[in-house]
């Protein structure tokens, strides 16, 4: 089973790995910025909490594509599939 980003795109789902090891990257560059927000101006907390929520949900999907390519590569969920049509 292939997995790919969004309907429109050619480019499959990178590796489960990279995906996390990119998520890291991503929220460390993140949680700098959320936190110097904060230190300039304490009364954002509460736009900061939206954006870190939000920052969070696009994250977690991409770990859940991750996710579903690696099982897809399994053959329990192909066989799946393939019944489901």
């Amino acid at each position: 089973m292939q997995v790919r980003r969004d309907a429109l795109a050619s480019s499959n789902v990178p590796p489960l790995a990279s995906i996390l090891t990119e998520v890291q990257k991503k929220l460390s560059g993140m949680r700098q910025g959320w936190s110097e927000q904060l230190q300039e101006d304490p009364s954002r907390f509460g736009e900061v909490e939206v954006e870190v929520h939000h920052a969070f949900q696009q994250l977690a999907d991409q770990v859940v594509a991750g996710l579903l390519a690696e099982a897809g590569q399994a053959p329990a969920l192909e066989t799946a599939s393939k019944k489901s049509h």
